[in-house]
């Protein structure tokens, strides 16, 4: 639309341009093409439940991380348990058996046992974790504990996390 517009009574006239960037029906196009991207970004969890199969796990990368780094805090601390003495208390061997149960609950939240999820690295190692876990776990529990499954299982955390950086 062009307007007409006078600058001064004694002048001529000038048109300036006015121009309304948003119309009424480039809005209404804006605001389906809103709705339909926040369906679709809201709906992709929904989605995975139908694309996949029953027994697959999607892990989000943030979510495989943390779990990670959070196995890595407990295997920390039980490293510390076991430097501080050259003996370990009762309460101290509890505490590594609270950790390992710890370690072996957040393996099963990885998909242990006949579950696929979207990471095959995982999918390819964490039974065999899982094994090397319930192996310290029982170790632990005897009666006298037995920590050398705990240095097998921090080699195979090394192992697999060597050529990884973080």
């Amino acid at each position: 639309m062009w307007k007409m517009k006078k600058n001064n009574p004694g002048m001529t006239t000038s048109i300036t341009p006015t121009r309304h960037f948003f119309t009424d029906r480039k809005i209404t196009r804006l605001g389906i093409i809103s709705c339909v991207t926040a369906g679709l970004l809201i709906g992709c969890a929904h989605i995975r439940k139908l694309t996949y199969p029953a027994d697959f796990v999607y892990l989000e990368d943030k979510q495989v991380t943390g779990k990670m780094l959070l196995m890595s805090s407990y295997m920390r601390q039980i490293d510390e348990i076991l430097l501080e003495d050259s003996t370990v208390s009762s309460a101290q061997q509890e505490r590594i058996v609270n950790l390992l149960s710890s370690i072996d609950a957040t393996v099963d939240s990885l998909g242990a046992g006949n579950v696929r999820t979207n990471h095959l690295l995982i999918d390819d190692h964490i039974d065999e974790f899982k094994t090397e876990v319930l192996v310290a776990l029982r170790d632990a529990r005897s009666d006298p504990p037995n920590y050398y499954a705990l240095g097998r299982l921090s080699g195979g955390c090394v192992a697999c996390h060597k050529y990884r950086e973080y």
